[in-house]
């Protein structure tokens, strides 16, 4: 069977559903991948934990440093000879992490992650399908090698990325110490600083789970709509006071995949600030927005199972 023809039969199972219109827009709005979100997070998590653990087993050595430091009569002698301490510290602290998340198998549980963030864009596009055009999409149709290539990209840039989680951390860690020195903190006031570093890097850890799940999720769904003949979708907000305004403002418009909006901030003195970036659903930092398909009835392209395709 060629290509029209299947185009043809696919258009004749959908045509009801059109009634004489040329496009339809989709019934449902997809879902968000959390129970991919989830288990990102949990491995960013196990990972901070894992550099939290080997931080505090130097942290009364670093501190008691800092501490002769402060009062002059430290081994180090200078700025130099602390930075260069702290330095080989921090190392063998990052040596310790390197060691001990091996057996966190990144690569396998990344690769699990982008398994179930799939099978769940699969299943809410069928769902999509189902509701607005009353057809069911052959099951293993996008179980095969669509898109193989970029989610094993995908992969391998958030290895990398969660990877070099610890050593970010630790950098900063270290930076605050110095910069305590230099500005004459108090070994508490470190202490707590030191403290603070770690809780904001594993809120960016967590907001990294977010954004390249979301981003995943986008690159899938864009991919799926696009292979079906889509080419335009309603912008689709999660709806509540986190939604940033210029996502806020394309709520409800029907925008083409390939004229991605630009996004823009406000500033309460020069209003909007455009910022370069076009982006579509889910590709602007975590994103929680979806597109809506627009069908069209004369580009409509879906495999369709032979049970549907006799109607």
């Amino acid at each position: 069977m060629n290509n029209n023809q299947t185009h043809e039969m696919t258009q004749e199972a959908v045509k009801a559903r059109f009634h004489g219109h040329k496009t339809l827009r989709g019934k449902t709005t997809p879902l968000l991948p959390d129970g991919a979100e989830r288990e990102m997070k949990r491995l960013t998590n196990a990972l901070m934990k894992i550099a939290n653990e080997e931080l505090k087993k130097r942290l009364p050595e670093i501190m008691r440093e800092y501490a002769r430091a402060q009062r002059g009569d430290s081994r180090t002698d200078g700025i130099g000879d602390l930075d260069k301490y702290l330095r080989k510290i921090f190392q063998e602290i990052a040596i310790a992490i390197s060691n001990r998340i091996e057996s966190l198998h990144i690569e396998t549980r990344m690769e699990q992650i982008s398994k179930m963030a799939k099978n769940f864009a699969i299943r809410e596009w069928k769902r999509a399908v189902r509701n607005t055009l009353g057809i069911d999409i052959l099951t293993d149709y996008y179980k095969g090698s669509l898109y193989t290539t970029w989610i094993q990209k995908w992969i391998d840039d958030n290895v990398s990325k969660i990877k070099t989680i610890p050593s970010n951390t630790l950098d900063g860690m270290r930076s605050a110490i110095m910069d305590g020195y230099l500005n004459g903190r108090s070994l508490r006031e470190i202490q707590k600083e030191i403290q603070s570093q770690y809780s904001v890097d594993k809120h960016r850890a967590q907001m990294l789970a977010r954004d390249q799940i979301g981003s995943l999720n986008s690159q899938i769904t864009q991919a799926q709509q696009r292979d079906a003949g889509v080419t335009h979708y309603k912008w689709s907000t999660s709806k509540d006071a986190r939604v940033r305004d210029c996502h806020a403002e394309l709520d409800g418009k029907i925008i083409s995949w390939d004229d991605p909006p630009e996004m823009w901030y406000e500033t309460k003195k020069d209003g909007r600030v455009y910022t370069g970036r076009r982006c579509h659903p889910g590709e602007d930092y975590c994103c929680r927005c979806v597109p809506i398909p627009v069908f069209d009835y004369d580009k409509i392209d879906l495999p369709v199972q032979a049970a549907e395709k006799k109607r």
